[in-house]
């Protein structure tokens, strides 16, 4: 089941781990929190002048379409889906972006 961008809220970094950006999306029953760490996203976007969280807004759609791909093939029992470089590893075809 797809996931979709949830509009309440918005990416933060975690403060007990601040190497880590979390935002949410849902899949129309529940809200779903995602991890993705920093050090990710500036492997795979670069941006290294930019600060995190604007990497991630630049990124957004991005982003989201590969955690709703990690989120098909990854049980979330607790509805927190931890992302890491695997999840980035094709890029969606043009139009998702």
């Amino acid at each position: 089941m797809p996931l979709e961008r949830y509009l309440d809220g918005g990416a933060h970094i975690l403060a007990a781990d601040d190497t880590l950006i979390r935002f949410a999306m849902t899949n129309g029953e529940r809200v779903i929190g995602i991890d993705v760490p920093i050090p990710v996203l500036r492997q795979h976007f670069g941006g290294g002048d930019l600060a995190p969280l604007d990497l991630f807004a630049r990124n957004q759609a991005v982003i989201e379409a590969a955690a709703s791909q990690a989120y098909d093939r990854t049980p979330t029992p607790n509805d927190l889906l931890d992302m890491g470089p695997e999840d980035f590893d094709t890029r969606p075809a043009p139009g998702q972006i």
